[in-house]
Formats: structure tokens, C-alpha cells, sequence
């Protein structure tokens, strides 16, 4: 009897824990990515046509989702990252960027989820060479054709796409 108790017990955790990750409605995170848009178009496209070679540093960046389905997630991604001129300690680039974003989980496992995410907004850009400096806005995305996620509530990613976050990116969410 002891024994059935103790299965019963654990059965019922089991089932209240898978069911409780199937209902996580938020998550953040935080990433690195390499081959971000505006990294690329410094360091080589300028470079092409202006001479000037770039060193990038990529892109840091957070996110939020809120998930009003188990599949959908609506949030926002924000990215920083800088481009400093070879032979000049003093001129680069630093950028910020803020994005609306919906991500769409085609795959959901209780240890592993795959997804694609795009995201639209505004990207803020600083320019300075010695004591000129320049601040544009521009228009920002990124599109993620494929991501891969592990673990339980921490969680690490992978998404392979293009845009401000980069072609590659990597990093740890916390779902809850």
C-alpha cells in the first residue's frame, strides 16, 4: 500500500509539472549573435566603397515574450552593438535597437521547442569621428527562419536567420 501511495504521489507531480510548462505564459532572454545586418553593412559593405575597414564586436541582445497561445508569442527584441574604424581610436559606431516581435512554436516538446520568430522596429545609430558625431534612425528587423530551444524553465537557444540580432545566435531564456 505504502508503495502505490508513493507511485500515486509521484505520478501526480509528474503530471502537474509537465502541465505546468505547458501553461509558461512569459519569457526573457538574453543573447549574442554574429553577422547582425548593420554589423555587416559597416564592416564590409562601407568598407568596399569607403576604404574603411570596421572591427565589430557583434550583437547583445534581450527579449520578451508573452504567450496568450501555447504556440504564439508576442514581445519585444532589443539589440546594442559597436563598430570601431580600424586606425582610429576614436571613431565607430554604436547602435540600439527596438523591435516588435512574434514568434511561432511549429514544434513543442516538454525539454526541447523549435520555432521561427520576425521582428520589425527602429534602429538608433551614433556616429562619431573625433568631435563629429551623427545620430540616425533607421529602419531594423530580423527574421528567424529557424530556432531551436533546451532544457526547462532555463532554457538555452539557437536561431539561425538575418537581421539586427545576427545570422547566428545564441543564448538563455527563463520561461515562467
Amino acid at each position: 500500500m505504502k508503495k502505490l501511495l508513493l507511485f500515486s504521489v509521484f505520478a501526480l507531480a509528474a503530471i502537474f509539472n509537465i502541465h505546468a510548462q505547458n501553461e509558461w505564459k512569459h519569457e526573457i532572454g538574453v543573447s549574442y549573435g554574429i553577422g547582425a545586418f548593420t554589423d555587416i553593412n559597416s564592416s564590409y559593405i562601407d568598407g568596399i566603397f569607403t576604404g574603411k575597414q570596421t572591427k565589430y564586436i557583434g550583437a547583445f541582445g534581450a527579449e520578451y515574450f508573452y504567450r496568450p497561445k501555447s504556440a504564439l508569442g508576442v514581445g519585444i527584441v532589443g539589440t546594442f552593438g559597436t563598430c570601431k574604424w580600424a586606425g582610429s581610436d576614436k571613431a565607430r559606431t554604436k547602435y540600439f535597437s527596438i523591435m516588435p516581435a512574434v514568434k511561432y512554436n511549429w514544434l513543442n516538446r516538454e525539454h526541447f521547442s523549435m520555432y521561427s520568430k520576425a521582428a520589425v522596429g527602429v534602429l538608433i545609430g551614433r556616429e562619431s569621428e573625433g568631435p563629429a558625431k551623427k545620430t540616425t534612425a533607421t529602419f531594423a528587423w530580423q527574421a528567424s527562419a529557424v530556432g531551436a530551444e533546451f532544457g526547462s524553465a532555463f532554457r538555452g537557444f539557437l536561431e539561425l536567420g538575418f537581421g539586427e540580432q545576427g545570422i547566428l545566435v545564441a543564448g538563455v531564456k527563463y520561461k515562467f
